[in-house]
């Protein structure tokens, strides 16, 4: 009989701890499931502004390569006449105004006959600024003999004007120099070093 009452007494415990836990269950339930569904809606509804802002951190370029050459010419501010082509060119989607050359070739007309012609691998040109920023093998090259090699540049075609953050080598006829940047302005005028440089004076006989 005191053994059938402890067995009642521990059944009767065993029910209650599951019905416990089913009210625990069913409470959490539904708690949980509005949560659940605000993260979802909230997710579709600014999916959108989700998906643009990822797309906006990398240039999307167009699918089809454009294998015709692009050329394109102008007039800088101090009456200079300048010349841009590529061998080929792609639209950047996400910025209608700039474009991504292969094998740019830029030249200017300086005066009293003179010239500078700039090549790299590749270039981005923005149409609306007249700006060309060379990348990757970059060598410029002077009517008068000068040329600098560097792996980055950007050329204002508009105000005549470029510069480069990146190490330069060059030479001429009597020097060698190289420094860690370098600004033209006025295409030629004036040529300034930026950073730690060196200059070495060639031994003419």
């Amino acid at each position: 009989m005191i053994k059938k009452n402890i067995l009642n007494l521990f059944s009767i415990k065993r029910s209650a701890n599951n019905y416990e836990i089913s009210q625990f269950i069913r409470k959490l339930y539904y708690k949980l499931v509005p949560f659940i569904l605000s993260i979802f809606f909230i997710t579709i509804f600014f999916w959108p502004s989700i998906y643009t802002t990822y797309n906006i951190k990398k240039p999307v370029l167009e699918n089809q390569e454009k294998t015709q050459k692009y050329s394109f010419q102008g007039i800088d501010e101090f009456n200079q006449p300048f010349f841009l082509q590529a061998n080929k060119y792609q639209k950047i989607i996400n910025n209608e105004n700039k474009l991504l050359f292969e094998k740019p070739n830029a030249e200017i007309n300086l005066r009293k006959g003179k010239w500078l012609t700039m090549i790299a691998n590749k270039g981005i040109f923005d149409i609306e600024k007249q700006t060309l920023e060379l990348m990757g093998d970059v060598l410029f090259l002077h009517s008068d003999g000068q040329q600098i090699d560097t792996n980055n540049a950007v050329i204002d075609l508009k105000k005549a004007t470029i510069y480069g953050n990146k190490k330069i080598f060059g030479k001429n006829e009597t020097i060698n120099f190289s420094s860690e940047g370098f600004k033209v302005v006025r295409t030629g005028k004036i040529f300034q070093l930026l950073g730690k440089s060196k200059i070495k004076i060639k031994n003419i006989k």
